[in-house]
């Protein structure tokens, strides 16, 4: 058994997670020893028009770190992976961000590539769901990861530059309702970008990630989230609760206690994204899970000490 804690900064929020790794007859299994913590800095706000980690950002950053550590140290963690993703990988000033790293951590972060990223999410999220052709969506906040495969390793990984931060600051989205205008350009976008993923080949489809939660959760009537849920959605309901999404304005969301405050600027672009892969399925339902990056994060280093 080893005891491994995990950071994952993204372009929306940054988060910790701690779990005991064994090597069983079945593989490697993890049990959390300290559940999932996540603080919503938007590291990556406007980093898509100045290709730059604002001042701000990082300044939210360091807190954020130091109270981290202090949880990774009161329970024992023998190793800690570092990894951030698309908001510091086209950040120009991504060396000003491995400095506050370093000085808290004394580690130097792993900044993932697209296809690093899009594999480990899949091996973490389709553990345990059986044979057949899995297509993972992991939608976050600079980059939306498709891994497609059967078992636990894909075989096509595509990262696309269409996250939610990303969008909502490409086209400009205020605190308003999408217009049509704004749905059929952005949507005309996403379209495009999506056209070579072979949604068409899954035979499952999960979806991971903050936006994806908050619409299945709605979908399925829940109105606070829960943490490591998973539950089938239909492929119409999806889409029902996208549209609303769009269709709201951050002062409708307060009534919403299931929409974090951080997160409602970017919602509406996250449920456009979502609305159209959705769209390009002709599955039934699709599969929610609660899994993330930082899952397979922490196996996959769990996997080099003890395989």
């Amino acid at each position: 058994m080893v005891r491994i804690a995990g950071i994952d900064c993204g372009t929306n929020s940054v988060k910790m997670e701690v779990g005991d790794v064994f090597l069983t007859p079945a593989g490697l299994q993890m049990k959390t020893v300290i559940p999932r913590k996540v603080w919503t800095i938007r590291l990556g706000e406007g980093v898509e028009k100045t290709h730059r980690l604002s001042f701000n950002a990082l300044k939210k950053l360091r807190p954020s770190l130091e109270g981290f550590k202090s949880e990774i140290l009161s329970c024992g963690a023998e190793h800690l992976r570092f990894v951030a993703t698309s908001a510091v990988r086209d950040a120009e000033n991504a060396e000003e961000f491995r400095k506050i790293v370093w000085d808290v951590f004394k580690t130097e972060p792993e900044i993932l590539t697209g296809e690093q990223e899009g594999k480990l999410g899949f091996e973490a999220a389709c553990r345990g769901e059986g044979g057949g052709v899995k297509l993972l969506v992991d939608l976050g906040g600079g980059s939306t990861e498709f891994a497609l495969g059967e078992g636990f390793t894909p075989s096509f990984v595509r990262s696309l530059n269409i996250g939610c931060v990303r969008m909502a600051e490409k086209f400009g989205f205020g605190s308003g309702p999408l217009s049509p205008a704004a749905m059929e350009s952005a949507g005309g976008f996403i379209r495009e970008a999506i056209c070579d993923i072979p949604i068409s080949r899954a035979q499952r489809l999960i979806g991971i990630s903050g936006t994806i939660a908050v619409v299945s959760f709605m979908a399925a009537g829940e109105k606070e989230f829960s943490p490591y849920r998973k539950f089938e959605i239909e492929r119409s309901k999806g889409m029902e609760v996208c549209e609303k999404l769009m269709g709201m304005s951050e002062e409708e969301m307060e009534r919403y206690p299931i929409i974090p405050p951080l997160r409602r600027r970017v919602i509406r672009a996250g449920a456009l994204i979502w609305r159209e892969i959705l769209a390009a399925s002709a599955l039934d339902c699709y599969l929610f899970s609660d899994a993330a990056l930082l899952d397979g994060v922490i196996l996959d280093e769990a996997g080099k000490l003890l395989l």
